[in-house]
């Protein structure tokens, strides 16, 4: 297998009969340790998501012809998951406006396929979200010390699983009423507040460098 981080052909000691989640690992520490992280991985042409990368991580590195690795530093990569998630929280709340309005009407022909599409983005926003949260608990994300006068962040929502599971089992039993009870009293406010969250970080420019 061969292996490019940022353009540049690299060599790892391996073993034999390594995993590409082995080589991966082994990547990812050599990235860290040039104070850098992993924005985007390319193997044999697709772009491998943090699912798939799960999915591959037993299969053999001879299974694959070729790996690139592209890097950046932790400040630009949480500024682009920042305004990721600030975009995703506003779409879906045009989406769910929309959907609400299907709904209360009783037009569950129009409201389905939206719905199930927002469905499909409120998953992706609510690990973006957890994602970047932990990631600044954890360091990974570093915020600038801020000055007295910028004020405390937002606490960003809790128990925002249990809102989507809730979304989930109500839909199951085709309550539509309280579908859009839900997804206005809860699913509403939660977004809000991410979005609220996510933009004062960058509005107090809370990232280093900025």
């Amino acid at each position: 297998m061969r292996l490019r981080i940022d353009g540049c052909d690299v060599s790892l000691d391996l073993s034999a009969g390594s995993t590409f989640g082995a080589v991966l690992a082994e990547a990812g520490r050599k990235i860290a340790s040039q104070g850098r992280v992993v924005s985007r991985i390319v193997a044999d042409g697709r772009e491998i998501s943090t699912r798939f990368e799960r999915e591959m991580a037993d299969r053999n590195v001879g299974e694959v012809a070729r790996v690139d690795v592209t890097t950046t530093t932790p400040e630009a990569l949480f500024r682009e998951a920042l305004d990721g998630a600030i975009a995703l929280s506003l779409a879906i709340r045009r989406d769910v406006e929309t959907i609400l309005s299907s709904l209360r009407a009783g037009d569950l022909a129009a409201a389905g396929p939206r719905y199930a599409a927002c469905i499909e983005s409120l998953g992706t926003f609510f690990q973006l979200a957890g994602a970047v949260f932990n990631a600044i608990g954890t360091g990974v994300f570093p915020l600038a010390v801020r000055s007295a006068s910028a004020g405390e962040l937002p606490t960003p929502p809790s128990a925002t699983a249990g809102i989507l599971q809730r979304l989930l089992r109500t839909q199951k039993a085709s309550d539509w009423n309280a579908v859009a009870d839900i997804l206005e009293g809860e699913i509403l406010p939660n977004i809000d507040g991410w979005s609220t969250f996510f933009k004062a970080l960058k509005e107090i420019g809370a990232v280093q460098g900025e």
